[in-house]
C-alpha cells in the first residue's frame, strides 16, 4: 500500500489556479491505480480530482478509489447506479468541475509528474490559447510503440484553426490536455462517432490549441475507440448509416461542433452554416480517403 499523500497547503500552492482532473473509470482497477498514482503525485498541487465509477462490476475498482480518497482530501468520488455510457461519464465529471482549468484523464493512461504544471505554465503565458497538452506516447501490453506526431492549432483566424485541426487530427492525443474551463456547455461530449474531434474543434473555434514537448502522458493503444465495426455496434447505426459510415461520421462531427451555446453566441447562422459545410466536406474527404487507402493495403 502506498504512503499517505503529502499535500502542500502552503501559500504558493494556494495561489496557484485550481485545476479539476476528471477521471471517468470502468472495470480497470489495476490501470486505475497506476493512473491515480501519477495524478496525486503531480508537482502541481492545487488539484480537484473527480472520479466517476461507471457502475463497475469489478469491486476492486471501488476498493482502489476508497483507498486513495482516504489518503487524499482533493478527491471527490461518485459511483453511478447504472452504466450511463462512456460519453455521459465523461460529461458527468466535467459537470462537477468548479476550477478555472480542467482536464480529462483516461483510467488506463498515466502521466509524467510535471504534466499539469507544464500545461498550466504554458496557458498562463499564452492567454490566446485555450488548451495545452504534452506529448502522447503509446503502448501495447506495456511495450512502447511510438510518440504521436503532435501539432499546434495556432492560426489567427477560426477557420484557419479548423482547417489545420481536421487536416492533421489522428489519434487526437491532445484531447487529454489542460483547457480553460467554463467555455462550453455542461455536456460537451456527444454520443456520436468522432465526438472527441467535435470537442477539439469547438475549442479551436474559441482559441488556439498547442502542446509542450517537456512533458508526456502515456496512452494504452489497446483501449482506444476500436474498429469501425465496434463503433457501428456501439452507436447502434442502421444499415444505411453503416454503409456510409465515413460520410455519416463526418456529418455528425461537423454538426455537433455548432450545437454549443457558446459557439452559437459567437457565430451567427450564416457563419456557422458555412463553417459546418466546409468542415463536413473536409472531414468526409479525409475519412473516405483513409478508408480507400486501408482497402488498398496502405497504412
Amino acid at each position: 500500500m502506498s504512503e499517505p499523500i503529502n499535500i502542500k497547503n502552503n501559500q504558493q500552492a494556494n495561489s496557484e489556479p485550481l485545476v479539476t482532473v476528471g477521471l471517468p473509470t470502468f472495470n480497470r482497477p489495476v490501470e486505475l491505480r497506476k493512473c491515480l498514482e501519477t495524478i496525486v503525485h503531480q508537482t502541481y498541487n492545487n488539484l480537484q480530482i473527480i472520479i466517476s465509477d461507471n457502475c463497475s462490476t469489478d469491486e476492486q475498482v471501488q476498493q482502489v478509489i476508497l483507498e486513495f480518497a482516504a489518503k487524499d482530501s482533493r478527491i471527490r468520488h461518485f459511483r453511478q447506479i447504472e452504466n450511463i455510457g462512456l460519453e455521459e461519464n465523461f460529461n458527468f465529471v466535467y459537470a462537477q468541475a468548479t476550477a478555472e482549468y480542467f482536464m480529462w484523464v483516461s483510467d488506463d493512461d498515466y502521466y509524467d509528474s510535471n504534466y499539469v504544471a507544464s500545461c498550466i505554465d504554458f496557458l498562463q503565458q499564452h492567454p490566446d490559447h485555450v488548451l495545452c497538452s504534452g506529448v502522447a506516447k503509446y503502448y501495447s501490453g506495456g511495450k512502447f510503440l511510438f510518440d504521436e506526431k503532435m501539432f499546434r492549432v495556432d492560426k489567427p483566424k477560426p477557420f484557419g484553426r479548423i482547417l489545420k485541426y481536421f487536416t492533421n487530427a489522428g489519434k487526437n492525443g491532445n484531447f487529454y490536455g489542460v483547457f480553460r474551463n467554463h467555455l462550453l456547455q455542461a455536456k460537451p461530449i456527444g454520443p456520436h462517432p468522432g465526438c472527441d474531434w467535435s470537442f477539439m474543434a469547438k475549442l479551436g473555434l474559441l482559441g488556439k490549441l498547442s502542446f509542450v514537448s517537456t512533458t508526456s502522458y502515456h496512452r494504452s493503444a489497446d483501449g482506444n475507440s476500436g474498429t469501425k465495426q465496434k463503433m457501428i455496434k456501439k452507436f447502434g447505426l442502421n444499415k444505411m448509416q453503416s454503409l456510409f459510415f465515413e460520410t455519416y461520421s463526418a456529418y455528425q462531427i461537423a454538426s455537433n461542433i455548432f450545437n454549443d451555446s457558446a459557439i452559437k453566441k459567437q457565430y451567427g447562422f450564416l457563419s456557422s452554416s458555412w463553417l459546418k459545410a466546409c468542415t463536413f466536406v473536409l472531414i468526409n474527404y479525409r475519412l473516405f480517403t483513409n478508408f480507400i487507402r486501408r482497402k488498398a493495403g496502405f497504412k
